[in-house]
């Protein structure tokens, strides 16, 4: 029996090194992974808008300003809104002011004038963000619009107006 036991013991460790070589394919040489990489863009919100002058308006009448373009050179689509920064026009030679109950600006979102204020108002709703790539700005046309009251003081009146962007439906600027 013992003789029999010997004879078949090679036998099983020959099979076992058979079945061994036979589910062995080799070394890998190639394997499979997946990675997800992430970028975050920051909104970066960027607006340019021109200096303007009417030129002559006489005293007694009322006055549109050359057309002005407003640049959107931001990466995200925007809402404007505008303030004037003081409650009339004014002049370092004059005394009299201009109130700015006679100025006004073309808006986007009324589709008409809409008179300035010392708070901010909408003006444009849902302005193009800068064309990827190029950056070419988005842009938009309007003109201002002047009343110079009667018997106006000569001189040259300024005023300025602050004009904020924010990202498309955010909260409105403070006044």
């Amino acid at each position: 029996m013992k003789e029999k036991l010997m004879g078949i013991i090679p036998l099983i460790v020959a099979l076992m090194f058979v079945v061994g070589i036979g589910t062995f394919n080799g070394p890998s040489y190639a394997a499979t992974a997946t990675q997800t990489v992430t970028v975050t863009v920051p909104e970066a919100i960027s607006i340019q808008v021109p200096d303007v002058n009417f030129g002559s308006v006489a005293a007694g009448s009322t006055g549109t300003s050359p057309s002005f373009t407003i640049n959107n050179t931001g990466n995200v689509k925007i809402d404007l809104y505008v303030r004037a920064d003081a409650s009339a026009f004014t002049s370092p030679t004059a005394t009299d002011t201009i109130g700015i109950e006679n100025f006004s600006i073309f808006s986007n979102v009324t589709g008409s004038y809409l008179t300035f204020l010392t708070s901010s108002q909408k003006i444009y709703d849902n302005m193009n963000k800068a064309q990827q790539g190029t950056g070419n700005p988005a842009t938009w046309s309007t003109t201002l619009r002047l009343t110079v009251p009667s018997f106006t003081e000569d001189g040259v009146y300024t005023i300025t107006n602050t004009y904020t962007a924010v990202k498309h439906n955010g909260a409105a600027p403070s006044p």
